[in-house]
């Protein structure tokens, strides 16, 4: 969901699947490659693109390296977190 995929339509997909593979007695089981691009790593990117966050709480120090143009989402999961 946080990708813009909605469950009820990934569900509804698993199903019609699962259906066809029932109704011609055939069992599929294999992966498909998917090539994905790796990031650049927050390191890379310049300091005005990015918000950089230190939380401690007690001995535990996390390091947040986020994206400047999702800044509300940093907020969101940084409330959630502290809750």
């Amino acid at each position: 969901m946080a990708h813009g995929i909605n469950a009820n339509i990934v569900h509804g997909w698993r199903k019609l699947a699962r259906q066809r593979d029932l109704s011609t007695g055939l069992v599929q089981r294999e992966f498909v490659p998917v090539a994905v691009e790796p990031a650049s790593p927050p390191e890379a990117r310049t300091p005005d693109e990015r918000i950089e966050v230190e939380l401690r709480r007690g001995a535990l120090t996390i390091k947040v390296v986020w994206p400047k143009g999702a800044a509300a989402d940093l907020a969101a999961w940084t409330r959630e977190l502290l809750r």
